[in-house]
């Protein structure tokens, strides 16, 4: 994964008062939670905007540096104004080497399925997984190149690349992605079948005259 960055400075006032006074000199609230503690600190409003809107994911590591230290980071919940969507809080989880965190993982698709060419429907029917991995072997999205995907073909979650330390947490083996025969096609072969039945049907005996 590329690498992102962000810094955050320790905050000392606490309390909806001085929130506000952050708020209003463009600092956002923020807590760093990780082994069984959390710390208060602020980080700059336009610069975790500006990783948002980069699209950052559940599962993406962020090296946040505070107090002259860097932490592995990610965004684990961001609460947000209803009326304006301005940020009101964010919380960072820390991340610990070698130690399986549980996250989520994007599922995107690339490429044209060669079903869908062909007149068929395409279907991206799971778009995140639940993981378990250490942050050595995390990645924040898995991407299948879907080109080979024929009518009648499916892609399952078993089926997907990743590491093989990941834990990956779902029931059953669900389809990640399909190529299935639309209305038209299934009407289409019906009427081809229709009209083979009908030609090999032998002639219909001509009555005889009385």
């Amino acid at each position: 994964m590329e690498k992102i960055s962000i810094k955050a400075q320790t905050r000392t006032s606490k309390g909806k008062g001085p929130a506000r006074r952050m708020r209003v000199e463009g600092l956002v609230p923020a807590n760093i939670i990780g082994n069984g503690e959390a710390r208060s600190a602020s980080v700059v409003e336009k610069e975790i905007q500006r990783l948002i809107d980069s699209g950052i994911r559940k599962a993406t590591l962020i090296d946040l540096e505070l107090d002259g230290k860097t932490e592995r980071v990610f965004v684990k919940e961001i609460q947000r104004f209803p009326h304006t969507g301005q940020i009101r809080h964010i919380d960072f989880f820390k991340v610990t080497p070698g130690k399986k965190i549980l996250t989520t993982v994007a599922i995107k698709t690339s490429g044209v399925a060669k079903g869908s060419k062909a007149g068929g429907q395409f279907e991206h029917l799971v778009h995140e997984i639940k993981v378990k991995s250490t942050p050595e072997d995390l990645t924040d999205v898995i991407t299948i190149d879907v080109s080979g995907l024929d009518i009648g073909g499916m892609i399952k979650v078993s089926e997907l690349p990743h590491p093989a330390s990941w834990d990956i947490l779902v029931n059953g083996d669900p389809i990640v992605a399909s190529c299935s025969k639309t209305k038209a096609i299934l009407a289409a072969e019906r009427a081809e079948k229709a009209e083979a039945d009908a030609k090999g049907k032998p002639a219909a005996k001509k009555a005889g005259k009385k």
